[in-house]
């Protein structure tokens, strides 16, 4: 066969979302017409299917297809009956006079061919265009078994043979019809969330143009306009409060059921809910770059790509059917010589049908499509089904510090003083940092508002880039020359090394040492304030016996700091990005399968680099090419969530194929020695689909734990 005819492209099916192959010719899948309006589906089940739901205006399609399968389903039924008293000549004990039979047969050929038009067309159409191709898929096979049996059954009436299997062949189509209908709808079910998502995104916006309130579609506003969203509304687009508080609902975007305040500066994003105030805010995105519609993209991209077990399904049955076909005019052959040509053709009809490798065909797209999907109610989105394959195997996972195992705001851990008390040392360094726009002067002027200290007039402020800051302070009625920083100010102002060392790494901003009157009064220790769920993430990864570790560009004594807290293993800082990625490929190197998760810039290197890249934060974080899996919002403790999503996706994919395979392994052998007939194989066919199907749904997971505040209290 030529493997170039066929190609995967970015082509989504219109009823479920999902991609499909095409042949380069342009043939594959199935294509309906609609007023006007070409649709493209993967397969007849999504056609059928969707002619069934239909779209806006399109009832009379939907009840076509409805009538269609119902008339067939009927006239099927009175074929089976009348099947039954031809076979083994039960007609005669029912009394029927032998001169009935040839209209008995001709009403069989009557009821068949509907069925074999409204039906069978659209798998001949398909077969049709795959043999072009040389690319066989199921639809040939089913065209092949049921056209087999109708022409065959259609001969034998015109000359007036006895040999009919006009319901093994209608009846293949009818089964096989409303299984792809069963697999169609579970299909459309994992791209629910895609168009859930679609639905929360506000149509219309309200802007302020010259003075006056206009509501236009969100897709007119332009950056920088300002957007007025009332309680109750939808937020229209990204973007930054400029007046107004309110509380929003952001629960679909970070997975957290409180509402997050908002003031004048605060970001809101689109498609979440303002409850209780009116905003103004400026817009900072337009309709396509939003985050919410970033999300639908991620998703929409994790939907289109094709594991390495998905690719190598499709090799095999690229395979696997011309070797059934082979093996059925091989049963074709055997019976003819032991027994009659009736059988012949009944035996291999039934190696056909029951060697429709429909299951195998669902069995992995079906399963990531479902954990995909379960992600993204999480607020985890997974760009690629193949990520969830690497997840199954990850035993390393590496945490960058600021902002992703922190929270990356300094706060004050502790105060040492010498010849006054903690909260006079913490009052006069706060009356100048009050005036810093550094973190550490912000965290130090908000412990000495949180203690309730008097904060000092003080005058001449200045900051010292890089080190520190300096100031008048008055105390009890005096002016003094007051000076906050680090080791290195403090040895640029004559202070004895002896009395800094012994606090705190040089090269580190955590101890901020206080001067004043010729000698240094104390010092106040910062610290990175953990994330909530640091602690319990990491100790939940180490009792899997999951190595963690930390890979930081921050001082060593900070990292090892850090990572006692947490109990990790690995501990490297001083990490410039260049040597983050040496690290990551080092432990690959030993075997080791690492997951890496950061939330900057300076993290995606190392994120590419490893097996698979987490990257948490906002807008900004979610458009990294770099990351395999994007978690909007912060929780940690989705990352043991998303190795056991992972695991059990793997797992069910396996268990899936694996009964595919031996369904079609068994049921063939009973075919070839014509223990199955065809009607038996299609029923079980559909059994093995329908398995598949519900086996699928074990993917989805219950939700990661909700973990209360663990931070130790600060100063």
């Amino acid at each position: 066969m030529d493997a170039s005819a066929f190609e995967i492209t970015n082509t989504l099916c219109d009823q479920c979302g999902l991609p499909f192959s095409r042949s380069v010719s342009g043939r594959g899948g199935v294509t309906q017409i609609s007023e006007g309006k070409e649709f493209h589906f993967c397969c007849y089940g999504c056609s059928f299917t969707h002619s069934l739901t239909g779209e806006k205006g399109e009832g009379g399609v939907a009840s076509l297809f409805l009538i269609r399968l119902g008339v067939s389903a009927f006239f099927s039924m009175n074929i089976m009956i009348l099947s039954w008293v031809l076979y083994a000549d039960r007609w005669k004990w029912l009394g029927v006079d032998a001169s009935v039979l040839p209209a008995m047969n001709m009403l069989l050929f009557v009821l068949s061919t509907p069925i074999v038009i409204f039906i069978g067309y659209p798998f001949f159409k398909n077969a049709v265009g795959e043999l072009r191709t040389n690319r066989l898929s199921m639809d040939s096979l089913i065209a092949l078994g049921s056209v087999a049996a109708y022409g065959f059954s259609t001969y034998e009436v015109f000359t007036g043979g006895s040999g009919l299997y006009f319901d093994s062949g209608t009846m293949v189509l009818v089964l096989v019809t409303a299984g792809r209908y069963l697999e169609a709808t579970a299909k459309t079910r994992t791209s629910s969330a895609i168009h859930s998502l679609l639905e929360l995104r506000p149509k219309k916006a309200r802007v302020l143009r010259e003075g006056q309130e206009v509501e236009i579609p969100s897709s007119d506003v332009v950056l920088g306009e300002s957007v007025r969203i009332r309680p109750g509304e939808r937020i229209p687009l990204d973007g930054i409060v400029l007046d107004g508080h309110s509380s929003v609902n952001e629960s679909f975007l970070t997975g957290e059921s409180l509402p997050a305040v908002k003031r004048p500066g605060s970001r809101v994003f689109a498609a979440t809910i303002n409850n209780d105030g009116v905003l103004l805010a400026k817009t900072t995105a337009l309709e396509t770059n939003t985050l919410h519609a970033q999300l639908v993209l991620l998703m929409e991209e994790a939907q289109r790509s094709r594991s390495p077990i998905h690719q190598l399904v499709d090799r095999i049955s690229y395979v696997f059917i011309p070797v059934v076909i082979g093996i059925a005019a091989a049963t074709f052959v055997g019976w003819m010589i032991v027994g009659t040509f009736a059988a012949a053709l009944l035996h291999a009809l039934t190696v056909l049908v029951v060697s429709c490798p429909c299951a195998l065909g669902i069995g992995t797209p079906l399963a990531t499509a479902l954990a995909i999907a379960r992600a993204a109610e999480e607020g985890v989105l997974i760009r690629s089904s193949t990520v969830l394959e690497k997840l199954s195997s990850i035993d390393t996972v590496l945490f960058d510090k600021t902002g992703t195992i922190t929270d990356g705001l300094l706060s004050v851990a502790s105060i040492d003083s010498t010849g006054q008390s903690d909260d006079e040392l913490l009052a006069i360094a706060a009356s100048i940092e009050v005036h810093s726009e550094h973190s550490v002067g912000k965290a130090i002027a908000k412990c000495a508002e949180n203690r309730r200290v008097s904060i000092r007039e003080s005058r001449n402020v200045s900051a010292i880039p890089g080190k520190g800051i300096k100031g008048e302070v008055k105390v009890s009625g005096r002016w003094y020359q007051v000076t906050a920083g680090s080791p290195g100010l403090m040895r640029d102002i004559g202070v004895s090394p002896v009395n800094i060392t012994d606090h705190s790494d040089e090269s580190s901003l955590s101890t901020i040492y206080i001067h004043w009157d010729g000698e240094v009064r104390g010092f106040i220790r910062l610290s990175d304030t953990l994330r909530n769920d640091a602690i319990s993430t990491t100790s939940e990864l180490n009792r899997r016996r999951i190595q963690t570790g930390i890979l930081s560009g921050d001082a060593q004594a900070i990292v090892d700091e850090i990572g006692n807290r947490i109990n990790a293993r690995c501990r490297k800082g001083g990490l410039l990005p260049g040597q983050k990625v040496d690290e990551v490929k080092r432990l690959s190197a030993e075997g080791r399968s690492v997951l890496m998760v950061g939330d900057g810039i300076n993290d995606a290197p190392a994120l590419a680099a490893a097996k698979v890249g987490v990257a948490l934060g906002s807008a900004t974080d979610l458009a990294k090419e770099s990351a395999d899996v994007t978690m909007v919002g912060t929780q940690l403790a989705r990352i043991p969530w998303l190795l056991d999503l992972g695991k059990k996706t793997y797992r069910v994919i396996q268990w899936n194929l694996f009964w595919a395979f031996i369904y079609n392994i068994i049921g063939i052998i009973l075919a070839v020695f014509g223990i199955l007939d065809p009607i038996v194989a299609a029923l079980a066919m559909i059994v093995s689909s329908v398995f598949v199907i519900f086996n699928s749904r074990r993917v989805r997971i219950d939700s990661p734990p909700r973990l209360a505040d663990e931070n130790p209290k600060h100063a």
